[in-house]
């Protein structure tokens, strides 16, 4: 059961933005475990608003919220928009690959950052 009554679990965003963080799944804020998760959605290509996910596969922590996306995200291709909701069950699903395409942003250089 997912739960949203913790803060701290938007540091992942916090870490992700300033690109100060380890590999993903990182260590959650919350519960201090290796499972925390950062998925974003731009709505449009040219646009900085999207979505935003935040969530803990170990303590169950999640938060969704509007976001001011960051230059550097890419929407993941195999991530279908129409099953995005706030609860991150589906991305909860799909988390090898987004925690892949995150450190793929992250840590490697532009022209390697198509998928």
């Amino acid at each position: 059961m997912w739960q949203s009554n913790d803060d701290r679990i938007m540091d992942i965003f916090d870490k992700a933005k300033s690109k100060n963080t380890e590999c993903f799944p990182i260590i959650c804020p919350v519960c201090g475990k290796q499972g925390g998760h950062l998925y974003l959605h731009r709505y449009q290509p040219e646009d900085d608003r999207g979505g935003m996910w935040t969530w803990c596969s170990v303590c169950c922590n999640s938060m969704h919220t509007s976001a001011k996306i960051p230059k550097w995200w890419q929407n993941l291709k195999t991530i279908d928009f129409d099953q995005l909701a706030a609860l991150p069950d589906y991305l909860e699903n799909n988390k090898a690959d987004i925690d892949e395409w995150v450190n793929k942003l992250l840590f490697l250089d532009d022209s390697n950052k198509q998928r």
